[in-house]
């Protein structure tokens, strides 16, 4: 393939793309995202949206719109009877279609209209790469701008993703109980001995709503704790489907770092098990009457957290919301839970490529991690340096509160 501005390759024909549009219960939203995705300059697309037993108007709205168009992109509808959960209708969606390389959609998402041709541009000239990324803007239920990327994690999420058809072709279909359709997949393409690639390019608008998952609204210490829990819960089973894949693939070709990959998955489940479990503690007593407090607070335990006087202390004080919010204002922090994203796009010179190697040497290469990170160099956790990198700096900084949501910039600041 040349690197050709319509990403033709040396035929003179196009990748076949496939555009995976997810939709439950969107109705708000829907016609923008789906909009978006008719409105892609790339000519050989596909637009397949898969509505997973709505209970609203979302899956009407499409079909009208689908009924209305009379564009270049073909448009393939699907309605599951029953519902089938993310992960199941993200697979049902790629069973649906013919191209080679898959684009994730939400039904709340907006894409620019770029996106499958910047994406097709790359793919000549990046031939190891299996998923490619792309920097987004996130943007609220009325549209405004609150930052860019959440700033965790060099990887990004799924909906701004792009996968080649070998990640889904390769392996055996995903698990129902997956409830992060894109969190297992993010292996598949380093047991392919492929390559991660991140472009700088801002091509998608990522919506948080406070209905989404990563958006829920978190707005009292218990119900970020249930947050925690439930997000340790879904990363765990994840990790599992990451373990099945990784047996997979050496059972029918050979994976670079295999018994790395099989010590890091390992490390990062003991850890998520650990945090579902301390996550279900703290729950428990938050919830209970105050004689099980006053009991569990005097109890001397060996547990990780719990074994601080402070931490139990703070589990207790922690579920009072009015005393919660006192101390948050007396600290002069923000009163709710904060969603961390980058002031301005970035993608870190010589970073765009992310190898096995760098996915094994960094705990931040991953959609989710763990609590307990800090011990990634110092357990068996399948790394390959002899030396662990250099600390970043870290400073939050509010620059954006609605309601329940307060949307923060985090500045890594190298050491000096």
């Amino acid at each position: 393939m040349n690197a050709g501005g319509d990403g033709a390759n040396s035929l003179g024909t196009t990748p076949r793309f496939s555009f995976l549009m997810i939709t439950y219960n969107q109705e708000q939203y829907i016609a923008d995202a789906l909009n978006s995705a008719l409105a892609q300059d790339y000519p050989n697309l596909e637009i397949i949206v898969s509505d997973d037993c709505s209970s609203d108007r979302t899956f009407a709205i499409a079909t009208d719109i689908a009924s209305n168009y009379h564009g270049p992109h073909k448009i393939i509808l699907n309605r599951n009877e029953p519902n089938l959960g993310i992960g199941g209708n993200f697979y049902k969606a790629y069973t649906l279609s013919s191209g080679e390389w898959l684009f994730m959609a939400a039904g709340d998402d907006i894409s620019l209209p770029n996106r499958c041709r910047v994406v097709a541009e790359a793919i000549p000239k990046y031939p190891r790469a299996l998923v490619i990324a792309s920097n987004y803007e996130i943007i609220d239920e009325d549209n405004r701008h609150l930052g860019y990327n959440f700033a965790a994690s060099p990887m990004r999420i799924g909906a701004a993703l792009a996968w080649h058809r070998r990640i889904f072709s390769d392996f055996p279909p995903l698990g129902l109980e997956n409830k992060l359709e894109d969190f297992p997949l993010y292996t598949r393409f380093f047991f392919l001995n492929g390559v991660y690639l991140c472009l700088p390019e801002v091509l998608l608008k990522y919506r948080i709503d406070g209905h989404s998952y990563t958006g829920a609204t978190r707005n009292t210490a218990q119900s970020v704790m249930s947050f925690r829990y439930k997000n340790a819960v879904a990363c765990i089973a994840c990790t599992q489907q990451r373990m099945q894949d990784l047996h997979y693939a050496q059972e029918h070709w050979r994976v670079k770092h295999s018994e790395h990959f099989t010590q890091r998955l390992q490390w990062l489940l003991k850890y998520l098990s650990l945090e579902r479990d301390l996550c279900a503690e703290s729950l428990r007593v938050m919830s209970a009457s105050v004689s099980e407090q006053l009991r569990y607070l005097v109890t001397p335990t060996s547990r990780e957290w719990h074994r601080s006087f402070f931490f139990r202390l703070r589990t207790i004080l922690s579920s009072n919301a009015l005393f919660l919010y006192c101390t948050r204002r007396f600290r002069g922090q923000p009163p709710v839970a904060t969603i961390e994203t980058r002031r301005r796009p970035q993608v870190v010179p010589g970073q765009n490529l992310i190898s096995s190697e760098d996915f094994l040497n960094n705990p931040a290469c991953d959609l989710f991690s763990t609590s307990f990170v800090d011990r990634f160099f110092h357990d068996e956790s399948g790394w390959l340096c002899l030396t662990p990198p250099p600390k970043i700096t870290v400073r939050t900084v509010c620059v954006y509160r609605q309601g329940n949501l307060c949307i923060c910039e985090k500045e890594e600041q190298p050491p000096a």
